[in-house]
């Protein structure tokens, strides 16, 4: 799977995951993108990031180390998700 591809099933699920999380339902993507929880966000927001690292496989890491907009997340999940063949993401790819 190219770096593209790995990036847009990244983006795809770190969208979804914020928006389970947060009130956004007058947010477009675009701006979701813009938003930096941590510090614009009042409520728990340990949660969204504990999950993002969950979901990804993303092992011995601390949520400080995605912090920062969503689009700076999606990015530096994008560099960190191990790649597993056969993995069971192909139904996310769809």
């Amino acid at each position: 799977m190219n770096t593209l591809e790995k990036e847009r099933i990244v983006k795809k699920n770190i969208l979804q995951i914020f928006k389970e999380n947060f009130d956004v339902s007058q947010t477009t993507d675009d701006e979701i993108l813009n938003i930096k929880p941590d510090q614009e966000l009042s409520i728990n927001y340990a949660v969204y990031y504990e999950s993002i690292l969950d979901i990804f496989f993303i092992e011995d890491m601390e949520p400080e180390s995605i912090k920062g907009t969503v689009k700076d997340t999606i990015k530096k999940v994008t560099e960190l998700w191990p790649m597993i063949p056969n993995s069971s993401w192909e139904w996310q790819m769809q």
